[in-house]
């Protein structure tokens, strides 16, 4: 009964928060998941799920399946956070786009992802605050202006609390991480560059970075992540703005 009793209680608070985003708002099926997404955002969502759920970008390296403590920066509406949060110890579920962050936190609720936690911060190479740009696609906001008004248009700008790596885990208590996703719009080596001690330390088991050059390299990446990680990089020639980078800790 507890757990009856749980379960309602979750959903509940799930779909109070919804009720302020419904009218702009629609739902996507990934059985057995159901997501929710803006309504202008929805094609958006459906390639993003498609990149998380079916074609598993992230995870086209064997051994790169999510699981124990995983942080996944640049979590979006919480495609990659729930499915990691299945066969994870524990997920931290960070977004910098204060609106995407809401709807971040109704999904894990509504696919009681208990696992996971949403922390709505920027990360980046230094803390405190930072400019945030949004774009009309959500999907492609990002702490680069330059990215945004290549890839979509910019819809606002916005002061964002800002956290390094390294802050971030003294902030949700992780000391060891089994893997850490990285997708955040070609800020990619801002991110790693606030890590640089806890890849010194080989904090992390596995990363796995989407690259979006030429904002970021894979080169960049690699050097940035230094010799305790092997690293792999898979690029395709249809997808030149997208090259993934797996990263293992070496002993």
């Amino acid at each position: 009964m507890a757990g009856v009793w749980g379960a309602l209680l979750g959903f509940s608070r799930a779909f109070s928060l919804a009720v302020g985003l419904l009218g702009e708002s629609t739902v996507l099926m990934v059985p057995p998941h159901r997501f929710l997404v803006p309504r202008e955002e929805l094609d958006s969502a459906m390639r993003n799920a498609e990149h998380v759920f079916f074609l598993r970008d992230y995870e086209r390296v064997r051994g790169f399946e999510p699981e124990g403590v995983v942080v996944d920066v640049g979590a979006y509406l919480g495609f990659y956070s729930v499915r990691a949060s299945r066969r994870s110890e524990a997920v931290v579920a960070v977004e910098a786009n204060p609106l995407a962050c809401r709807y971040l936190e109704v999904n894990l609720r509504l696919n009681s992802a208990r696992r996971a936690k949403p922390v709505c911060v920027a990360v980046d190479r230094e803390g405190d605050a930072r400019t945030f740009y949004v774009a009309a696609r959500m999907v492609n906001s990002s702490l680069l202006r330059e990215y945004v008004e290549d890839f979509s248009e910019l819809r606002a700008a916005v002061r964002v609390p800002a956290v390094t790596l390294e802050e971030l885990l003294e902030l949700v208590g992780v000391e060891e991480v089994d893997l850490l996703k990285v997708d955040v719009e070609g800020a990619e080596a801002r991110v790693l560059e606030g890590g640089r001690r806890l890849f010194e330390r080989g904090v992390f088991e596995r990363v796995v970075v989407e690259v979006h050059p030429p904002y970021s390299t894979a080169r960049e990446v690699a050097e940035l992540l230094g010799p305790r990680y092997r690293s792999l990089a898979l690029a395709e020639s249809s997808a030149p703005n997208q090259v993934f980078v797996y990263a293992e800790r070496v002993a």
